[in-house]
């Protein structure tokens, strides 16, 4: 079976559509809250229910790419995505509105799918360098998907976000149709006999250790997508628009991270890079807690988070090779596994911070929450091994 390489930035489009609309509807949650006449506890569960839908798809999505390809799979739960945000828009209340939101977490699948494809085609270092430039290019979309949230909630109205996603959706899917050929050449004879060899992947550490350190990574985004609209608006009272430009800072963090990775990524080892950007992930939110109650300003909070997610962009890449590397043959399942415990752990810290945020100070929920994060994450970095590889 010829493995054609498909665009790198087919590769990121797919990947980068699941965290464009988990950050897209950030600014509009506040105009969510009025449109469905609901409180922002029971809003902000469209993202810990998207979260939640995200960790079942790629619980699936990774052994069914395995067993039937990737492409088959990326084409049909692009179809779902599709259906959910034409839902979105049409429905009448807020619980409809969190059970299309819930299907709109079949985008996760393009993250899984992306980094199994890369993991088929390419060598460790290269899919390093690869899973950065990709990291690049996707980053682009939470970039500018803040501002744009913000922009159409000003305009239209934030549930006119769902007709923008509709769109994107139909985009990614000719995309796929076009570009994306089938990479996985050694696909199982059956889900059971898939099944035999789980137990390798369930006992290697050089699976669990990165797959520890990135999920909880990841979380980062979760808890600051939730408690970072509160602070701007509440604590701030900042429009929709400054919210979202406020709320591109994550993204460019994760762009430079990812660039530094790629750069470096034949000099430096992964063990340095883990540990340099647990690190950083540590530090981030530490200098908002610390700046934002000497400055009382928007800045003061916001912009330590570049350096936050500077970290996070330093440990996806390098993580996502370890993992689709310790068992080549179950690419598919290791990635759908580790990203479902990724989304795991971001929903249940996001949504602890959704609960509790409105009791207590809110800049110091959000960044105190996101300190402990830090360090969970330095102190998994320390267990990875060089041996171990």
């Amino acid at each position: 079976m010829s493995k054609q390489i498909p665009r790198t930035s087919t590769l990121s489009a797919i990947a980068g559509i699941y965290i464009l609309t988990q950050v897209i509807i950030v600014p509009a949650l506040p105009n969510l809250q009025e449109v469905f006449s609901s409180d922002y506890k029971t809003v902000q569960l469209s993202i810990s229910v998207f979260l939640l839908g995200a960790a079942i798809v790629n619980l699936v999505a990774g052994p069914l790419s395995d067993r039937f390809g990737r492409r088959p799979i990326a084409l049909s739960f692009f179809i779902v995505f599709i259906l959910a945000s034409v839902g979105c828009f049409f429905s009448t209340n807020i619980y409809i509105f969190l059970m299309f939101r819930f299907l709109q977490s079949t985008s996760a699948a393009g993250m899984v799918l992306a980094r199994a494809i890369v993991g088929d085609i390419y060598s460790p270092k290269q899919s390093t360098v690869m899973f950065g430039y990709i990291s690049v290019i996707m980053a682009l979309g939470p970039l500018l998907g803040p501002f744009l949230g913000g922009l159409v909630t000003e305009i239209w109205g934030s549930i006119y976000i769902f007709n923008l996603l509709s769109l994107l959706g139909i985009t990614i899917l000719l995309l796929i149709f076009f570009d994306l050929r089938e990479t996985n050449s050694c696909q199982s004879s059956s889900i059971f006999a898939q099944a035999k060899n789980y137990s390798q992947l369930l006992k290697s550490p050089k699976f669990w250790v990165p797959t520890f350190v990135s999920s909880w990574s990841f979380a980062v985004f979760g808890v600051f997508f939730v408690g970072g609209p509160f602070v701007a608006s509440n604590t701030f009272e900042l429009s929709p628009t400054l919210t979202g430009i406020f709320f591109s800072c994550p993204a460019l963090g994760f762009i430079l991270g990812n660039m530094f990775v790629s750069s470096l990524a034949n000099k430096i080892s992964t063990t340095h890079f883990l540990v340099f950007g647990a690190v950083s992930l540590t530090l981030g939110p530490l200098m908002s807690l610390i700046l934002a109650n000497l400055y009382f300003n928007p800045a003061s909070f916001f912009l330590p988070i570049i350096i936050m997610t500077f970290g996070a962009g330093i440990i996806w890449p390098t993580s996502n090779t370890e993992i689709v590397k310790a068992v080549p043959s179950l690419a598919g399942s290791a990635s759908g596994l580790s990203s479902a415990l990724m989304v795991l752990i971001s929903a249940f810290t996001s949504g602890v911070t959704g609960m509790i945020i409105e009791s207590l100070n809110a800049i110091f929920i959000v960044t105190f929450v996101l300190i402990v994060i830090g360090i969970i994450t330095i102190l998994g970095s320390l267990f990875f091994k060089p041996e171990s590889i």
